[in-house]
């Protein structure tokens, strides 16, 4: 049942409550399709990702990872010019010399433990350099990963952040009408 003033039209106090709900229902659902989007990306340990000049930065993305033996990596391009020259490390792996450009990928199996240091040749003077290494117990699927520190998906990011906002803009809204809104003396 709605709240009317008297004149059939919707009370203020109606209409804070209309958009508080709904946007914390719109904030709940929000934040649980984020979850079921992000929340299983790393079950298991049996593949993870490293991003080579993510959105042009001359940067790896993650700089330091950790991981269990047996785990596959799959190295993904995201800008162009860059390669992986292994600087030291097992002789298992041996990077990938070429250059290549964005939308390259490749994935190799760390098997052999041990610290790998890498940089990107043409990009080692703006300090793109990383560091893989593989241990028991390291990475998600080890179990052991107390040191690991847990990021926030980007996509998650945005999602607070927009959520906030529409929050923002109903508690604005709402004391807007409450000020200034709705009722009008010379009606009565």
């Amino acid at each position: 049942m709605t709240e009317t003033d008297g004149r059939g039209d919707l009370s203020r106090r109606s209409f804070i409550r209309a958009t508080s709900g709904s946007a914390a229902a719109a904030a709940g659902a929000g934040t649980v399709s984020a979850q079921e989007e992000n929340g299983d990306e790393s079950d298991g340990g049996g593949t993870e990702t490293l991003t080579v000049g993510p959105g042009g930065e001359n940067v790896f993305e993650p700089a330091n990872l950790s991981i269990a033996p047996g785990t596959t990596v799959e190295f993904v391009w995201d800008s162009d010019t860059h390669n992986m020259v292994v600087e030291s490390g097992p002789d298992e792996w041996e990077g990938h010399q070429p250059i290549e450009s964005a939308g390259f990928s490749y994935e190799h199996t760390f098997e052999e433990e041990g610290t790998y240091e890498y940089i990107c040749e043409p990009h080692v003077a703006a300090g793109m350099e990383g560091t893989l290494s593989v241990e028991e117990g390291a990475g998600s699927g080890g179990g052991g990963a107390a040191s690991a520190t847990p990021t926030i998906p980007d996509s998650a990011m945005s999602l607070a952040v927009g959520t906030m906002g529409a929050m923002v803009s109903t508690i604005a809204l709402a004391y807007f009408f409450i000020k200034y809104g709705g009722y009008d003396e010379e009606l009565e």
